[in-house]
This record gives C-alpha cells, structure tokens and sequence, in this order.
C-alpha cells in the first residue's frame, strides 16, 4: 500500500467500547470494498480531555446511562457479544504501546485480541498480568507485549494522538479516509454508512 492509495485510518483506544464495535466491523468493510485499513491506536484521555477539552461521557450520569443502553443495542444491532466494563476500571498504555511497535497484520491481529477479550470473552482486567493472560489465551506470542521500549512506542502513540487531533478528532473511533484526494474525517460507529458511501465515491472517482 502507498499513501496516495485510498486507504482508512482507523483511530482507537482499548478503553472504548465504540472503539470494540467499530474493530468488529472493519475486516468486513476492508474485504468488501477492497480498502486497506490501517489500525492506529491512540492515547484517549489525552485526546479526549487534554487536547479537545472535553468531559469523559461516564462522567456526566445521565449520559452514561444512555451510553449503556446505546451500547447493547448497537451490538444486538451489529450481532456481536459485548459486556459492559467500569469506565476506568483498567489502564491500556501498555495494550497500546505493545500494539504501535507491531506492523500490518501483526497490528491488527493483536488490536482484534484485546477488543475481544477484554469487550466479549470477559478476560479479567483486575489482574495486573491481565494482557499477558489475554495473549496467551489467543495463542499469541509473549514477546508481542513490550518491555524496554514502551516509552519509545507511547511516544509514538502520543504522537499519533496529536496528528489525530490537528487534524479534526476529538474522540474514538474515528475514521480517516486519506489518498487520492482530501481527507474525509468520520467520527463514530454510527457513521459507518457515511464512510461507505465516501470509500466509494472515492474509489469511483466521484
């Protein structure tokens, strides 16, 4: 892939569960239009709050009330378990970071992991070696979860997670429809329709 190729870059955090939801749907939009997708976590505290200024949802009650519901009618509409966990209730730097240092498929393969294990199959994030654990359960290798370059690969995150925000984000998932042409920023598993329609006016040359 070249980056005047038209590609998706598909912003995420572990800790978010539209973020979950989205991730269950790109291999399917990737293969169905023929589009790369280039899986790029980023920090979203820092996006969320440091950078855009906004308030975390869990924080405002009747907002995250709503959020529940809307979470378990999107994945009874998407078709896909998900169980709700606390907000805050885990740190993903590390998830994060190990998945920055992996390339391509590697990348991806992990980032589908963590969503799966930690929104669906209810691994327990309490526990300190709970990614080791996770890893292990998909029969992924150890050596995937950094050490000594974890803060090399959260600079680089972090680095992500800025160029993000210059450029139009403020929360995840977002979806970045770049080459050939401007860049079309979506934000949410509610505009997956949205981003369709411009992957294929951009690849027919609308």
């Amino acid at each position: 892939m070249t980056l005047n190729q038209p590609h998706i870059r598909f912003c995420f955090d572990y800790i978010s569960p539209y973020s979950y939801l989205a991730a269950t749907q790109m291999p399917a939009l990737s293969e169905r239009l023929g589009i790369p997708i280039i899986w790029q976590p980023v920090n979203l505290p820092r996006l969320l709050v440091t950078l855009a200024g906004n308030i975390p949802p869990a924080t405002i009650p009747n907002k995250a009330r709503y959020l529940l519901r809307d979470l378990k009618q999107w994945s009874k509409h998407l078709d896909v378990p998900f169980h709700m966990i606390k907000p805050g209730a885990f740190d993903s730097r590390l998830a994060i970071a190990s998945t920055q240092a992996l390339q391509n498929n590697d990348r991806k393969t992990m980032a589908q992991a963590i969503f799966n294990g930690l929104w669906a199959e209810r691994i327990d994030y309490r526990q300190d070696d709970w990614l080791n654990s996770l890893l292990a359960s998909a029969e992924l290798p150890a050596n995937w979860i950094l050490s000594e370059t974890y803060s090399q690969q959260m600079d680089a995150v972090n680095e992500h997670t800025e160029e993000a925000y210059k450029a139009g984000a403020f929360g995840v998932p977002t979806f970045f429809l770049q080459g050939a042409g401007r860049t079309q920023m979506f934000w949410g598993i509610d505009r997956l329709d949205f981003l369709e329609t411009a992957i294929k006016e951009k690849l027919h040359g609308q």
